[in-house]
């Protein structure tokens, strides 16, 4: 099977599934702020925030070490599984380390945010479900490196957002609204945890006794660490907005930014599915010191991201008041935010892919002064905004980190591996993504005068059928069609 199926056929999966992770996401967001209150909203989207950069410790840089070392070891087995023995055994520790000190000083962490006792308790149960949330993450990433995506899209952006949301819902109606809040992110981290367990042991061949009696690998985790700091900056940077609205306003003002800030977020989604099935290929690719497939490879890719998310940047770009209605009347508020984030989104998606073709080439140390550079001049240009603009000023920090960031990331790969994201055919999405958004912007009075769902939903299908009619009429490249007749065989057999 050639590359281009490959990348294919795992991202369209992985596309899928986050496609449907961040759907449980964003309904879960839209039950908190429909049945709770922003403050309720704000106080999730803290915790999170919290949990999450602390989980970076625990992960330790071993997701990007085990892609690589299992990647790279394909031909000893043996030196695979005793790297993802080593790597689980790791992480197991420093999960439980780390939860044991967010228990200790979740008061102090609650104080600093401007959060309420409520905070507290929720950083609390959420601590719980660091192990199990770390462990399928590890587990994920050691099948992905034998380039089997699939068990880890479906622990981490199914099983658990699915359940997440189910739980939430059940509690809300059962236990109570602090129930709701606190005990379904770790029983889903819990069940998700216990779902992907097995398929460890079925396609690596580790099995309990062998994370147990495992040793530590050296030379893993020095390739890790950096990644960890690096891995510890983008999470900041991905997180910092919220924190420092919460240290700079309180809960409710973060509950009004989060939606915005989340809608937006889902079109990281696709960037994240293309970039987990490239990254160890292109691992691979840098060992065999093929640097003309690397190229190929990180054009068709970025053209396939671009031409996935221009439909959803458009309507939340030209329509952001229907979008985030679907919260709820008072959450408009933040649709000037919302086109912020948005711009910044579509700047880290089309050209996100860089930061995974430095960090799979051996570039860790570079990676890290880019995100440690990215979070300095976030923080500042936060201190600055925030105060004088409040959650408009937070997004316009992050569009503008987005956009340095972008084009500095760029530029390194090319001066370094000359190699370029840039090709002829990105002209074609482009167009039709002209085309949709004028189409949008002369609809837009008249979607406006509609009930807010029905607005969302017509901008949708208007975005997204003018988007697809041109693209088709302006002919798909081959590399598309070859794949689209592959996964569709009645179509090949019409056209012959």
């Amino acid at each position: 099977m050639n590359r281009n199926s490959v990348i294919a056929g795992q991202a369209g999966f992985s596309f899928a599934g986050f496609l449907f992770g961040q759907a449980s996401r964003f309904g879960f967001n839209l039950l908190v702020a429909r049945v709770l209150d922003p403050d309720a909203l704000g106080t999730y989207a803290l915790a999170v925030a919290v949990i999450q950069i602390s989980e970076v410790f625990a992960i330790a840089g071993l997701d990007s070490g085990l892609l690589r070392f299992v990647s790279s070891n394909s031909s000893d087995p043996l030196r695979q599984k005793a790297v993802i023995g080593s790597a689980l055994k790791t992480s197991l520790f420093l999960s439980l380390a780390v939860a044991l000190l967010l228990l200790l000083f979740s008061g102090n962490i609650a104080s600093m945010l401007h959060g309420s006792h409520l905070l507290q308790l929720t950083l609390c149960c959420y601590a719980a479900a660091i192990p199990f949330n770390v462990a399928t993450m590890l587990y994920g990433h050691a099948i992905q490196g034998f380039r089997k995506l699939q068990p880890k899209i479906i622990a981490t952006q199914m099983v658990s957002p699915l359940l997440l949301l189910l739980l939430t819902l059940l509690f809300r109606y059962t236990a109570g609204q602090k129930a709701a809040l606190f005990f379904p992110f770790g029983l889903s981290a819990v069940i998700a945890f216990f779902w992907i367990r097995p398929y460890l042991s079925k396609i690596s061949g580790v099995l309990p006794l062998d994370i147990v009696r495992a040793g530590s690998d050296s030379s893993m985790m020095r390739y890790a660490l950096p990644f960890m700091v690096v891995s510890l900056l983008s999470m900041m940077t991905h997180w910092l907005d919220v924190v420092m609205l919460g240290m700079l306003t309180d809960t409710a003002t973060v509950g009004l930014y989060h939606p915005a800030a989340r809608t937006a977020g889902l079109i990281r989604a696709v960037l994240l599915a293309f970039a987990g099935i490239a990254a160890p290929m292109i691992a691979a690719l840098h060992t065999g010191q093929e640097s003309a497939e690397i190229g190929r490879i990180y054009k068709m890719v970025t053209r396939w991201i671009l031409g996935l998310v221009v439909p959803p940047v458009i309507l939340f770009m030209l329509l952001p008041e229907p979008v985030l209605g679907v919260f709820g009347a008072r959450f408009t508020a933040g649709s000037n935010a919302l086109i912020l984030l948005t711009a910044a989104s579509f700047l880290q998606v089309c050209f996100g892919l860089s930061s995974t073709v430095l960090a799979m080439t051996g570039y860790a140390r570079l990676s890290l002064y880019n995100a440690l550079g990215a979070l300095g001049l976030q923080v500042l240009l936060n201190l600055l905004l925030i105060p004088r603009f409040g959650i408009t000023g937070a997004a316009l920090a992050s569009l503008l980190v987005f956009f340095m960031l972008s084009a500095l990331r760029i530029s390194e790969v090319f001066i370094l591996l000359k190699i370029h994201p840039f090709a002829y055919a990105l002209w074609k999405p482009l167009a039709s993504g002209l085309f949709a958004a004028v189409l949008l912007l002369l609809a837009r009075p008249w979607l406006l005068t509609l009930p807010v769902f029905a607005g969302f939903l017509t901008g949708a299908l208007l975005s997204l059928c003018s988007y697809i009619a041109l693209m088709l009429l302006l002919k798909l490249e081959q590399e598309e069609r070859e794949i689209i007749f592959k996964a569709i065989p009645f179509i090949n057999k019409e056209t012959k």
